[in-house]
């Protein structure tokens, strides 16, 4: 029984060292993009295959409802008549070193608030060509894209909240937030540690005390970047 036991154990051993992981890869020029809400909003996403298998490639849109909300909700849209979003090809095959051309195109009219969509390119298995074990790995990636009035401005503000002080999004597109310093007076500043994405409507908890007085030093980005001064109110 020991004997047999023993040459199970040598049997797996042999297999899991011949099993080579094939990686299913893939680069994306850009994660996020930016469109409008006029006729002919469009722009592209290059994928490229840099691996020697060939890539089976199909996409899956997302609407993002209430987003940065706590009921937030990402809900895949199936039905033709829900399509706000295009994306052209919907699949595709790249083989080794290709690069394909991704088209997506809007048809959101006069919006009040920006729409959020997530684009997913999801690699599907194809033949693994080799004569061991082998063991595939599918990495997908998602793409975030926004559809903005053609108006769009956020608008930081901040507030306290029952938890304690954030920035509030009090506009109608969103914007990432970075190197937020806390300046207590003009001689005394110090980088609070919080950054994130500020959805219209959303805010951002700063997770320390803020006394009035002083002021909110922060980098703003969205299709603009700015830079901004936020006094701390009484």
């Amino acid at each position: 029984m020991g004997t047999i036991f023993a040459m199970k154990r040598y049997i797996v051993a042999i297999l899991l060292l011949l099993a080579q992981p094939a990686l299913g890869a893939m680069s994306l020029d850009k994660i996020i993009v930016y469109l409008d809400d006029q006729p002919n909003s469009r722009d592209d996403i290059v994928v490229t295959n840099p691996d020697a298998e060939t890539l089976y490639l199909q996409t899956e849109i997302y609407r993002v409802d209430n987003p940065g909300m706590p009921d937030e909700r990402r809900v895949r849209v199936v039905d033709p008549k829900e399509f706000k979003l295009l994306v052209n090809p919907a699949k595709a095959v790249l083989g080794q070193g290709e690069q394909k051309r991704f088209r997506l195109m809007s048809l959101e009219r006069d919006l009040d608030t920006e729409k959020v969509y997530r684009v997913t390119f999801k690699p599907v298995v194809g033949d693994i060509k080799t004569d061991r074990t082998a063991l595939k790995i599918l990495v997908a990636y998602q793409a975030l894209v926004f559809i903005q009035p053609q108006d769009g401005e956020f608008q930081l503000a901040l507030e306290r909240s029952q938890s304690g002080w954030q920035l509030t999004n009090r506009g109608n597109i969103n914007t990432e937030v970075s190197d937020i310093t806390y300046c207590p007076s003009p001689a005394t500043c110090r980088p609070l540690g919080v950054a994130g994405r500020i959805y219209a409507g959303a805010g951002l908890a700063l997770g320390e005390p803020l006394q009035p007085g002083g002021v909110l030093k922060l980098l703003a980005r969205g299709g603009e970047s700015r830079r901004l001064e936020l006094p701390v109110p009484g």
